[in-house]
């Protein structure tokens, strides 16, 4: 289940949620880490940098 960002009502400050983890991030953190949360967005990079390298970065 994906989560993006939501509008509600009229004049209503927009929320962003984190695509991994569904958690309220701000407007930000959603555009600098692809619309993921710094921490899920870490993981990610971490998974990757162990798979094609064997090893953490």
């Amino acid at each position: 289940m994906k989560k993006t960002k939501k509008k509600k009502g009229k004049g209503k400050k927009r929320r962003f949620y984190c695509s991994v983890c569904g958690r309220e991030i701000s407007e930000e953190e959603y555009e600098a880490y692809d619309g993921m949360c710094w921490e899920c967005w870490d993981d990610q990079m971490t998974e990757e940098s162990e798979m094609m390298f064997g090893d953490v970065m």
